[in-house]
């Protein structure tokens, strides 16, 4: 008996080491062979909301248009600011329907609980085209992204929510699945100035403006076992910023590519975002 208790104590440790190891530096290894059957449901009950609330809209400046929804917080209060969380979906999610973007990442703010601890106005545009593309970093010998201009007509039209609606300029946020964590790559290279966290998930990096991005919280998240965006590109990241920047990885290591949003993952998410202040 006395062995069996300690070895559940030892198993409730590692359990609550891994939920809660996210300081900056890090690399934290989870192994998860298989999802429980209370995360399974969790992220069923997410994928099956109705997100009617997120109201549709459309940016357009003349050349290129991005069709986008957005959800604003509830209850919200004119005298008060909120953040503004920028979601960016995978390349399965490419098209002009305005309704395939809606993946978990986006559906998620939606839960009773998020809506009510975690307010914010949440941005999820679609691409017409892929909104990041990759070429090999024959230096690095990984992968790596870029983007184009409807990326820059997106983070313009943000300029442009944050005049006129009530979001806080020091909390905005941008994460992403797959294409769209590389695209979340992109989006803070080119306005380090404008997030204060960034969440990449099973994306592509990108490494040319690293020495402006030292002082953004960053979370990498990536599967060992993913075969469509392999984890190289985003190992690599976390290894040149690790010591001069403010980033940790989960490194999931027995995920694939379309299993790596888990319940814990995705309960983690707002808790640690709404901890960051640009």
């Amino acid at each position: 008996m006395k062995k069996n208790l300690s070895f559940s104590i030892l198993i409730l440790s590692v359990v609550s080491c891994v939920c809660h190891q996210t300081k900056f530096g890090t690399r934290t290894e989870i192994f998860d062979k298989k999802d429980s059957l209370k995360s399974l449901a969790r992220i069923k009950e997410i994928k099956n909301l109705d997100y009617s609330d997120f109201k549709a809209g459309k940016f357009d400046n003349g050349k290129v248009v991005v069709n986008y929804r957005l959800l604003k917080p509830k209850n919200l209060n004119q005298n008060k600011k909120y953040p503004l969380v920028v979601v960016f979906h995978g390349s399965g999610a490419v098209g002009t329907n305005n309704t395939s973007q809606m993946g978990v990442l986006s559906k998620m703010w939606l839960l009773p609980e998020n809506q009510d601890h975690y307010q914010a106005y949440v941005l999820s545009p679609q691409f017409p085209v892929r909104s990041s593309n990759y070429h090999l970093d024959e230096t690095r010998n990984v992968p790596v992204s870029e983007s184009n201009e409807h990326l820059d007509l997106v983070l313009k039209s943000v300029d442009s929510l944050v005049i006129n609606e009530n979001i806080d300029l020091d909390r905005i946020y941008v994460m992403g699945f797959s294409m769209g964590g590389a695209t979340t790559s992109n989006a803070i290279s080119k306005r380090p100035d404008l997030f204060a966290a960034a969440i990449n998930v099973a994306g592509i990096s990108q490494f040319d403006k690293m020495n402006q991005l030292t002082k953004l919280p960053i979370w990498i998240v990536h599967g060992s076992q993913d075969t469509d965006n392999f984890p190289q590109s985003n190992f690599k990241f976390y290894d040149e910023m690790k010591y001069k920047g403010r980033v940790f990885l989960w490194e999931y290591k027995d995920k694939y590519h379309n299993n790596i949003l888990s319940a814990e993952l995705v309960d983690k998410i707002p808790e640690w975002l709404f901890r960051q202040n640009r």
